[in-house]
Order: C-alpha cells, then sequence, then structure tokens
C-alpha cells in the first residue's frame, strides 16, 4: 500500500513539474542584462542604457546599487512588473555628486530576478571609475564672424587623456567634432551651420565631455552677419505642370493648382528628407577638400541660395506653396560636364523627385555637395573621387525649367550658402590656413 502512495505522489509530483516547467514556473535559466555600452567611468552626468531579458516566465525584480567604502546607494528598485513580462529597457542618469562619493574607484552592482518558484537571479558587478573633474581643453581656433546660412568651424586641443565626445551648440541645433583630422588624436575639428532663416544672433558654445559624463563647455565669440535674401515670383504655366510637375506626384489629382501645391510642398518635403538623412551620416573624419569648391565650368549663376519662391499661375499666387531654394543654379551649355567640386566619396546616386537624378558627396568633417538635374550619372554609390573628375552631365531632370545645376553645400544636414565654400579667401582664413599647420606640426595627409 506504500510504495503505491509513493508511486501516485511520485506521479503527481511529476506531472506537476512538468506543468511548470512548460509554463515556465520551473525554470533553470536566469535572467540576461544587455548593455549598450558597458559602464568603467561614471561622473557628473553619467547615462548608463542597458537591458534586461527573461524568456521564462518573466522578469520580477530588478536591482542596481553603487557602492563606495561603506556606502551602498540604490540607483534602481524595480519590483513592479506586469505578469511574463520578458524585457525592460533602463536608462540611469547619474551624478555622483549627488551622494557625497570622492574620486577613486567603486562597484556597481546589478541584480536581476525572475519570477519563477527558483527565484532565479543574476549578479553583475562592474568595478568603475568615479571621476567628476570636467575635461580640459585649450581653443585653437573660432570664426571671426559667421552669417545666416554661412557656416563656421571651431578647432581644439584636449588635455585630457578621457575625452569621449565634443559638440558645437548653434542656437537650439547640435554639431559633431571629430578628432584624429590630424595624426594627434587630441586635435578635434568641429564644423557647423548657422540656418538661414535665424536673423539674429545665436549663442554658440563648445561642449566637450569626457568618459565620466563630465562636460567642460567654452562660449564662442563671433560677430553676426545679417543677410537680407531674395524674394521672387515664378510664374507657372499649364504646359510647365503637365510635362514637369504631373509626372513628379504619386496622386491622380486633376486640379492643377493643388496638383502643383502638393508636389512644390509635400514631394520637396519627402526629397529633403532623403537629402538630410544621408548627410547627417558621416565615414570621414579628416578634411579631403584642400582650397576653394569648383563652379560648373563656365558657367553663370541662375538661382541663388535661399531664394524665398511664391508662385503665380493664371494671375493669381497659388497659395501655401512657398519654397525656398536650397542651393544654387549654375548653366552653361546643354549637357555640360559636371566636376566633383571637391574629392570626396560618393555617399548617394538616384533620382530624388523635384531634385531629378541627383549625386551626393561626402568630403570629410561633416561636409557635403549635392549635384541635381543631371542626365545621368559617371559615378556610383562608395566610389572616391577626385577634384574635377567628370560625375555626370548637366539636364532638366525633376522640377527643372531649362537644363542647369543645382548646386547645394550641407553642414551635417542643413543646407548652407555654395558662396563661401567657393570663396578661397574664406576657406583659407577659416580653416585652411590653421588647418596645414596642425598638419605641419603633428603630421596628416
Amino acid at each position: 500500500m506504500k510504495g503505491k502512495a509513493f508511486i501516485f505522489f511520485a506521479g503527481i509530483f511529476l506531472i506537476l513539474g512538468g506543468y511548470g516547467y512548460l509554463k515556465g514556473f520551473i525554470d533553470f535559466k536566469k535572467p540576461v542584462f544587455s548593455f549598450e555600452k558597458e559602464p568603467m567611468e561614471i561622473g557628473s552626468q553619467t547615462k548608463i542604457k542597458f537591458k534586461v531579458y527573461d524568456d521564462k516566465p518573466g522578469l520580477k525584480e530588478v536591482y542596481v546599487y553603487l557602492l563606495q567604502g561603506n556606502k551602498k546607494i540604490p540607483l534602481l528598485e524595480d519590483k513592479n512588473f506586469p505578469f511574463k513580462l520578458k524585457e525592460k529597457e533602463y536608462e540611469l542618469n547619474i551624478n555622483v555628486l549627488n551622494y557625497g562619493l570622492k574620486n577613486g574607484t567603486a562597484t556597481l552592482l546589478f541584480i536581476a530576478k525572475d519570477s519563477s518558484y527558483l527565484h532565479n537571479t543574476t549578479e553583475l558587478q562592474y568595478n568603475v571609475k568615479i571621476d567628476f573633474t570636467p575635461p580640459k581643453f585649450i581653443l585653437i581656433a573660432r570664426p571671426p564672424d559667421v552669417r545666416n546660412g554661412g557656416a563656421g568651424f571651431v578647432l581644439f586641443k584636449a588635455y585630457s587623456d578621457d575625452v569621449d565626445s565634443a559638440q558645437v551648440k548653434v542656437g537650439n541645433r547640435f554639431y559633431s567634432c571629430f578628432n584624429n583630422i590630424v595624426n594627434n588624436p587630441k586635435i578635434y575639428g568641429c564644423t557647423f551651420a548657422y540656418p538661414y532663416y535665424w536673423l539674429t544672433k545665436k549663442p554658440i558654445v563648445l561642449y566637450v565631455k569626457d568618459r565620466a559624463g563630465n562636460v567642460a563647455t567654452k562660449f564662442i565669440k563671433y560677430r553676426f552677419i545679417r543677410i537680407r535674401y531674395k524674394k521672387s515670383v515664378i510664374n507657372v504655366t499649364d504646359e510647365f505642370i503637365e510635362t514637369k510637375v504631373r509626372p513628379l506626384s504619386d496622386k491622380n489629382i486633376d486640379d492643377p493648382v493643388l496638383l502643383f501645391k502638393y508636389v512644390n510642398v509635400d514631394i520637396r518635403k519627402r526629397n529633403e528628407d532623403v537629402i538630410h538623412r544621408v548627410t547627417k551620416q558621416f565615414s570621414i573624419n579628416r578634411p579631403l577638400f584642400t582650397g576653394k569648391f569648383i563652379q560648373l565650368k563656365g558657367s553663370k549663376k541662375l538661382g541663388d541660395f535661399a531664394d524665398y519662391r511664391k508662385y503665380r499661375y493664371k494671375g493669381h499666387i497659388i497659395e501655401g506653396a512657398d519654397a525656398v531654394h536650397k542651393g544654387m543654379d549654375f548653366a552653361s551649355f546643354r549637357n555640360a560636364p559636371v566636376q566633383a567640386a571637391e574629392t570626396g566619396k560618393v555617399v548617394y546616386t538616384g533620382f530624388l523627385g523635384i531634385y531629378g537624378n541627383t549625386i551626393i558627396i561626402e568630403h570629410g568633417m561633416g561636409i557635403f555637395t549635392l549635384y541635381s538635374h543631371l542626365a545621368d550619372f559617371n559615378v556610383k554609390k562608395g566610389d572616391m573621387v577626385k577634384k574635377g573628375q567628370i560625375i555626370g552631365i548637366t539636364d532638366t531632370t525633376g522640377l527643372a525649367v531649362g537644363d542647369h545645376l543645382h548646386f547645394g553645400v550641407l553642414v551635417q544636414g542643413l543646407e548652407v550658402t555654395p558662396l563661401e565654400w567657393l570663396d578661397r579667401t574664406w576657406l583659407k582664413t577659416r580653416f585652411l590656413n590653421i588647418y596645414n599647420r596642425l598638419k605641419n606640426l603633428y603630421g596628416g595627409k
């Protein structure tokens, strides 16, 4: 009888155990931590991003503690998990100055428990450096003046060994800085753009951050030059709408006014979103430009940068169809050869709506040039091109009336006036003279 009872209860136990295992309540796997970047140093503005994952049956508790000496500081104590939640993402913003810690070593302790009957627990410890001393640097160069629609350079040398990144903030916009522009990783070059639509002086601030998150700042002094860009009214004809506008629309719109407005506003924005996305991605730190950029050979200027354009159809302004011309138009003769304005890497080729066949070239330090309304391409994405190399020929593709080249310059995703980059004196005095001295001092290509 006792033997049968034992077998009965053993069977029940196996059944319940198997059920619990299948449902995850009996599970032997521990939760898993995944870090965006494993913590090594902690300072006055440190961010730690991580995920915690548990497949069965899910998370129950997550803790993070900072330990130094006899201090145990809770940074995270999370016990509020929905049933069977498998994954949760965290971002800790830590300022060690709030906890009375000292420069030196400390320990970060991460703990995660699952909701199984076994309470599987993962503990991770990281020995970290506590550092709340801001990085030290010296300014090498700043722009004497900046115009709305223009660009600028800031160069500095870091004296701290732990600089992680640097940015220039112009108004409310941030621009990346680049090291390794010469053969000294402590030399940084920063490029920035000043939007054409900002008509007043904005603060320009250099932010230098170390690996612990400490930030040192420097206000950049400069003289603001306000440029008043042109305004114009362009007549739109039925022929233009039928031959140029309608083929660019992905909607069947009969009304010519609504059709033009849709293409010139909605399609234009879609096309410019592509341009901005491409020119916000950098792969070249060192500047490949060595002098003024090349203008289309033998050309005359047809259209200005930041020209604010209204459009008129049959004597009436098309309301809501206004646009800003974000480059310069040059024309010489039909199907004229187009040269690369400077040495660089081709990062985009393709048909781009109102811009037609378009090429974008990266020149280092966040500088790009754009060539539009081309007939075809002599290059492809990924090609390295030399200054003056023929990359295509002019045409009327896209929303172009006559054969010409739309030429644009972008700094980290924002259009600026090409006039500065076509000016030998501007580029030499703002950047190249100083950069060449740094190359002679430290070496560089």
